[in-house]
């Protein structure tokens, strides 16, 4: 599993991403804040979702505004 860490200009930890196990190959992505408090989970609707998750984070893509799929927007 994998952790992506996001960091403002200066930088200062905003949140990280945490990938961790959900239903067999599928995973999910905690969104953590730096304080600990997990903000959002973010749930891919299959496996092409999910590397598309994992390529856009990978890429440095940050989550502010991505939806969590639940409907509902996640707001760091």
């Amino acid at each position: 599993m994998k952790t992506w860490e996001r960091k403002d200009k200066d930088g200062y930890l905003l949140y990280e991403v945490n990938e961790v196990k959900f239903d067999g190959d599928l995973h999910e992505f905690m969104v953590v804040k730096e304080n600990g408090e997990v903000v959002a989970t973010i749930t891919p609707a299959d496996l092409d979702n999910q590397e598309k998750i994992i390529k856009d984070l990978d890429n440095g893509k940050d989550v502010d505004g991505w939806k969590d799929g639940r409907g509902n927007t996640i707001s760091i």
